[in-house]
């Protein structure tokens, strides 16, 4: 929870503009920063103590959703279409059903994974 609010703090920092102090400030900085001597070691030093980089599948999420989802569809309206019966049992209630709380599991889920971006 923290790691997101800092995330979402980090995303606003981002998108503030820049004032004018803000550039004086800026260029106050960089014109009194004392020069560092280049350290190859350093830097190799930092790097591998650094976390192995995650990998980012977050691109995967709304595929996956619309594929179950519109496959949730289909299967509710082939069910409907290949009905024929005259009678209707516990067991084909039971089958609809489960196939639309799922279809709404899923778009509800979709939903929710968009609306935390």
């Amino acid at each position: 929870m923290c790691e997101m609010k800092m995330n979402v703090t980090l995303k606003k920092l981002k998108n503030m503009k820049r004032n004018a102090e803000d550039e004086r400030l800026a260029k106050l900085l960089k014109d009194n920063a004392p020069d560092v001597k280049p350290n190859e070691w350093f830097t190799r030093r930092v790097m591998n103590k650094l976390p192995e980089r995650r990998r980012n599948f977050r691109w995967l999420m709304p595929i996956v959703y619309a594929v179950a989802f519109v496959a949730c569809l289909v299967m509710c309206v082939k069910f409907m279409m290949g009905y024929s019966d005259a009678v209707i049992t516990v067991r084909d209630v039971l089958y609809f059903a489960v196939m639309v709380a799922v279809t709404l599991f899923v778009g509800c889920q979709m939903v929710l994974d968009f609306a935390r971006e």
